[in-house]
């Protein structure tokens, strides 16, 4: 596997390289075109950190990375999402490095996947296909199954271990099935 391949393993909409499309993005950058360049470098950072480790590129991308993350207010580590991600938003996606997302997940802007702070560190750890809301927090080491959608604002500190539901609310409660 190669790093275009690694790269285009998510469900970002990429250009291909000195097409019309990519150079019109490059020439108004968008929110797309900056979300894109994030994960490019995000990809690459995890391509180079555990596919094909190389120190020099890794630490070029991580660099590049977090240049771009700070400018759009995220702090996403390396290794923590499966492939298939998608970003609909820029503004405060926060994810612990402990976290672990699965396969094809959705996460709109200002997010929390985290911990609660309580020692030991106490991550989630979401399944595939799951739907992330805008200004959805998930605190502490629960489990979310696969194909949960997180509402907008919700708040997710209890395990949500049935597939496929919709979860809403402060606390989060599941109110579809």
């Amino acid at each position: 596997m190669d790093l275009q391949t690694w790269r285009n393993s998510d469900r970002m909409d990429y250009f291909p390289p000195l097409s019309k499309g990519a150079i019109v993005d490059w020439l108004l950058q968008s929110e797309q075109y900056w979300l894109r360049c994030f994960m490019k470098s995000l990809r690459a950072e995890e391509y180079y950190s555990f596919y094909r480790p190389n120190k020099v590129l890794r630490y070029f991308y991580a660099r590049r990375k977090n240049r771009l993350g700070r400018k759009l207010g995220f702090f996403i580590p390396a290794g923590c999402f499966a492939e298939g991600l998608k970003i609909y938003h820029y503004g405060s996606i926060l994810v612990n490095p402990k976290t672990r997302i699965g396969k094809n997940c959705t996460i709109h802007g200002n997010c929390c996947l985290g911990s609660k702070g309580i020692y030991p560190d106490d991550s989630p750890i979401i399944g595939n296909n799951v739907d992330i809301g805008q200004g959805a927090q998930v605190l502490g080491g629960i489990i979310i199954a696969d194909g949960v959608k997180i509402g907008a604002g919700a708040i997710v500190t209890k395990s949500v271990l049935e597939p496929n539901v919709t979860v809403i609310g402060i606390p989060a409660r599941i109110v579809m099935k």
